[in-house]
């Protein structure tokens, strides 16, 4: 990691896909449109590079879901083919990291800016917040 210019975040889902940036300096996070996943990964993967070459992305870090334990899913594989297709479209630094508690802190920040998650789960702000935890989380391990 460099440690000057922007970082994208993606926390990659089997419906949406949420996406944040940080500033040049890589010290605050925002989130970006949420893209839709329809089951076409390379599409989706093209559409996450569009959002993240516009906002001129030095690296990008995408999350793995892990178990407990460490142990990668089946989810974990989904997020691997995602992130391959990623870094083919979008020719930067990839990493994948560990989302851990990523949905958690999204539900809490969330919850305590009084939006229902209902709301927040379908309008893809989760999706977003999610992301904005993995990155911050990503940036301050960096």
């Amino acid at each position: 990691m460099s440690g000057v210019g922007r970082v994208g975040g993606v926390d990659y889902g089997r419906r949406r896909i949420g996406l944040a940036v940080s500033d040049p300096l890589r010290i605050t996070v925002r989130g970006l449109e949420t893209v839709r996943y329809d089951g076409d990964a390379a599409s989706a993967a093209q559409a996450v590079a569009a959002s993240l070459r516009a906002e001129e992305v030095q690296e990008v870090v995408v999350g793995l879901p892990l178990h407990a334990d460490g142990r990668e899913s089946e989810m974990s594989a989904e997020a691997r083919r995602f992130a391959d297709l990623l870094a083919e479209a979008l020719d930067r630094p990839l990493h994948l990291s560990d989302e851990g508690l990523t949905t958690w802190e999204a539900e809490e920040r969330i919850k305590a800016r009084g939006i229902p998650l209902r709301e927040a789960k379908q309008s893809g702000a989760l999706d977003q917040e999610a992301a904005c935890a993995l990155l911050r989380a990503w940036l301050r391990e960096a």
